[in-house]
């Protein structure tokens, strides 16, 4: 290992650190990222770096036989889900952790090349400060430092890495807040569904079925046809019990849908619970488990809510 990756360990964090760290090359970038990568490495951490090629090569060669020890993932795979889901796929790598005391390193650099929409880096951090709120991970954020857009950052990365470590952004604004000038994109129209039914809570067993039906055949593995026959009850129930009493349910499958299966369940309620599905609810709370539940069991959850409607979609690929 080079001698980027030999300088002072960094010192050892409590709770959730979620920076923005600036850079005008790769090889200032992998200066920067080797040590606490190395460092999180040597004690056995779960490290995800989400980076572009050239920059996961000048990494790996700084860090050199600890570089088996990090999880390089493709960012063109990875910004392919939307982006409140990547946020919770980051928020669990602590799940990952199996030493006590243990903490999850994520590196997520911003790329200006992935066209994802005007808001998906925006929405993306404040999903991520939602989804790590109280778990131990650290979530670092490359961005060029010459970029148009440095007020977003400011506004959604609670921490911003200076020449001399890191320090709190003076314009930070909390999720709740910033998110409503990021609003998601329309829901894509994806066709003519595979199968559709308006359906009541009489309905609520033909739409198991269904779902086991549609999804089976687009050869879905039988775990995971089950995992989405009960995301979509549970969506369904919603629209029971807490929404107009009826809801309607479409499946897409194969290339229309961008996925191997999409479920969603619309209905004419109004969402308010704040970032659904992404925090896990209060055992003594009456609203939210349903849909915390869906998204453990998806690939993706994404809810679009207006004053007269929501539309919820969940997403499974083989």
């Amino acid at each position: 290992m080079d001698t980027a990756a030999e300088t002072a360990t960094p010192p050892r964090r409590d709770g959730a650190w979620h920076e923005a760290v600036p850079y005008s090359s790769a090889g200032q970038l992998v200066e920067r990222l080797a040590p606490q990568v190395a460092a999180a490495v040597s004690a056995g951490d779960p490290v995800l770096a989400v980076l572009d090629e050239a920059t996961g090569v000048r990494l790996r060669d700084a860090l050199g036989t600890d570089s088996s020890g990090v999880d390089f993932q493709d960012p063109l795979e990875v910004h392919r889900m939307p982006a409140f889901t990547v946020a919770l796929q980051w928020a669990r790598t602590s799940r990952l952790i199996t030493a006590p005391g243990g903490r999850a390193l994520v590196v997520g650099q911003q790329l200006d090349a992935i066209d994802r929409g005007p808001h998906h880096w925006a929405r993306l951090d404040i999903g991520v400060n939602v989804a790590t709120a109280g778990l131990p991970v650290t979530v670092l954020c490359p961005f060029e430092d010459d970029i148009a857009h440095l007020d977003t950052v400011q506004a959604t990365h609670p921490l911003l890495g200076t020449a001399t470590g890191s320090e709190p952004s003076r314009f930070y604004r909390e999720p709740e807040e910033s998110v409503l000038d990021y609003p998601p994109p329309p829901p894509p129209d994806l066709g003519t569904p595979a199968a559709e039914l308006t359906f009541v809570p009489d309905d609520l067993v033909d739409l198991r079925h269904l779902v086991v039906r549609v999804a089976g055949s687009a050869g879905l593995d039988p775990d995971r046809v089950a995992d989405l026959v009960l995301a979509v009850n549970e969506l369904a129930s919603n629209s029971v019990e807490h929404g107009p009493g009826w809801g309607r349910l479409r499946l897409w499958t194969g290339a229309e849908s961008g996925a191997d299966v999409v479920a969603e369940v619309a209905d004419t309620s109004r969402m308010t619970v704040p970032f659904p599905g992404m925090r896990m609810p209060p055992p003594a709370g009456a609203r939210g488990r349903g849909l915390w539940l869906a998204a453990e069991l998806s690939d993706a959850l994404e809810v679009w809510s207006e004053p007269s409607n929501t539309v919820i979609r969940v997403q499974m690929s083989i």
